[in-house]
């Protein structure tokens, strides 16, 4: 099951407290009942994506704000982000802290994968987010990750580009072109942000190298506890969603890449009510909405992994009742 951290949770509640919302009432209608059982009032450790989700949605129709995760973003405090933000904080400079990110945002939020790459003197970091996660949670995520880097090296820091698969009207897009100081780029392959590769060795204000020690031991405790307890399909999750293609993707090569045997996943998974063929197909169909207009149907077959275009279509019918060629035609000419 995806989660996040009951801390990051709760700073919605904070900015909705500060917006005028009373936190008990916004609870009462999303209907949530997370609660510890120790403390009725008191929010589990850990919260589920859907009652994150449904909290993003339910805020944005009450405040009646478009970008509302845009809001929620640029609000973001490195506290709201636990012992992650903390242990950024005490980094030395970018690159520090995008290490730090890779290596431990699912202590924040078990709901993406994120990437980093660097070519030609420019740098990108994606992300990955699960296929359920709603137009807010993307928003909220690109948005805090350049506030919280503004807040540690300076506030005009601008990305050279920020890239979204989601579409938004001219004027929504104008206010995010304005607040990054950069292109943005809608209905792309990947929500990531771009910018040149000298920005990873700017210094942060609140270097801390004892401090940043220290916190990386306590998150490596934290990060081994949280795996023993995360379920074996939300590992495999987590290593489709981070492969370039899926190509060459098998149960025998997953099952080694997790030091198990074939026979021991298939019955884990079994035992957890799916299979690696059906986690396989999620994230195949998740890609495909991402993917299709963007890549040749010959090409956006070889990259899922299918043997050939035959097998691609059939699978893309069983998905979506329709043809890969009528659904990019009816997705075109849908208004944005």
């Amino acid at each position: 099951m995806n989660t996040l951290a009951d801390h990051y949770f709760s700073s919605v509640l904070d900015y909705l407290q500060n917006q005028g919302l009373d936190s008990q009432t916004v609870l009462d209608a999303i209907n949530f009942n997370e609660y510890s059982n120790k403390n009725a009032h008191q929010l589990a450790s850990r919260i589920t994506l859907v009652s994150y989700n449904t909290l993003l949605d339910y805020a944005q129709q009450t405040l009646n704000e478009p970008l509302f995760g845009f809001k929620l973003g640029q609000h973001i405090r490195t506290a709201d982000f636990g012992i992650l933000g903390y242990l950024i904080e005490s980094s030395d400079n970018l690159a520090s802290a995008i290490q730090a990110l890779l290596n431990y945002d699912s202590l924040v939020a078990d709901i993406g994968k994120a990437q980093f790459k660097q070519q030609d003197g420019t740098a990108v970091i994606r992300w990955l987010p699960h296929s359920n996660c709603n137009t807010h949670v993307v928003l909220r995520n690109m948005t805090a990750w350049v506030s919280v880097i503004r807040q540690l090296i300076n506030s005009g820091l601008s990305p050279s580009s920020v890239s979204f698969t989601f579409n938004w009207p001219q004027e929504q897009k104008a206010t995010l072109i304005k607040w990054f100081g950069c292109t943005i780029q809608t209905g792309t392959k990947y929500n990531q942000i771009t910018f040149p590769s000298s920005y990873l060795a700017l210094p942060f204000k609140t270097d801390n190298a004892s401090i940043n020690f220290a916190l990386k031991q306590v998150s490596e405790q934290q990060l081994s506890s949280f795996k023993s307890q995360q379920h074996l399909s939300e590992k495999i999750i987590h290593l489709l969603m981070a492969k370039i293609d899926l190509q060459e993707c098998t149960l025998i090569r997953t099952a080694n890449a997790l030091n198990i045997t074939p026979r021991t996943l298939q019955r884990k998974l079994k035992q957890e009510h799916t299979s690696f063929l059906i986690l396989l197909e999620q994230e195949r169909k998740r890609r495909v909405t991402l993917w299709i207009g963007k890549l040749s149907l010959t090409d956006l077959a070889l990259t899922l992994g299918f043997k050939d275009q035959s097998s691609f279509n059939r699978a893309f019918k069983r998905w979506f009742n329709c043809s890969p060629k009528s659904y990019f035609k009816n997705s075109s000419e849908s208004p944005q």
